[in-house]
């Protein structure tokens, strides 16, 4: 509906490539998570690997950006897409601060919170796949994209409840400061993986709007 010719085709197709990189990184940053919980001696191979996987996104998004720039689109919807992959790459930036943390912090995080943890970025990672699945159908079949806006919303709830929890949990334990502050910036930085998600798909919505009126 939107693609009026081989340029524009051709710009989407970018845009996905940079949705498929954001969520190779944040799939990365989970194994990395897992496997620091569990003393993996593979934290450094896999923190390389995420940070590769954020630059190449950062590279899609520029190429993208670029090509857009050239005239393609309507200058509102132009408008419209460019801010869709300037939340998108927030996301992938929050991913790669909490590899950051990970590997170069290596905050001592709680045993009897380490469920938490690995919950809320299982949510984090749920809520990116239906955003890209709004997203698609944002180009395919508009009268889907309600339903994974949803359930965007539905699991930034659900990691929402396990950080609290985490967090409730952790300021209960008589441990040290230090140690505190360090696992609560860890629990709170996976938090904002969902929030920047949800961000997004609050734009997908106001995009929807606009192209149904």
């Amino acid at each position: 509906m939107w693609l009026s010719g081989k340029k524009e085709s051709d710009i989407i197709s970018l845009f996905f490539k940079h949705v498929d990189k954001v969520e190779e990184t944040l799939v990365c940053v989970f194994d990395l998570l897992k496997n620091f919980l569990e003393g993996s001696d593979e934290i450094d191979v896999l923190y390389q690997r995420a940070q590769r996987l954020e630059s190449e996104a950062d590279r899609l998004r520029r190429k993208t950006e670029l090509e857009m720039y050239s005239g393609a689109f309507l200058p509102n919807f132009r408008g419209d897409l460019l801010g869709l992959i300037e939340s998108l790459d927030k996301v992938a930036n929050k991913a790669e601060y909490v590899a950051d943390i990970l590997a170069l912090q290596k905050p001592e995080i709680p045993s009897e919170i380490k469920d938490l943890v690995l919950k809320q970025m299982d949510y984090s990672l749920k809520a990116f796949r239906s955003l890209k699945m709004a997203l698609k159908y944002l180009f395919e079949e508009m009268d889907k994209v309600g339903d994974y806006v949803l359930e965007v919303e539905r699991y930034e709830h659900e990691e929402d409840l396990m950080e609290r929890d985490a967090l409730r949990k952790l300021f209960e334990m008589e441990i040290d400061r230090c140690t505190k502050l360090e696992a609560k910036e860890l629990i709170r930085s996976i938090g904002d993986i969902a929030d920047r998600t949800e961000d997004v798909s609050d734009r997908v919505e106001i995009v929807l709007l606009k192209r149904r009126f």
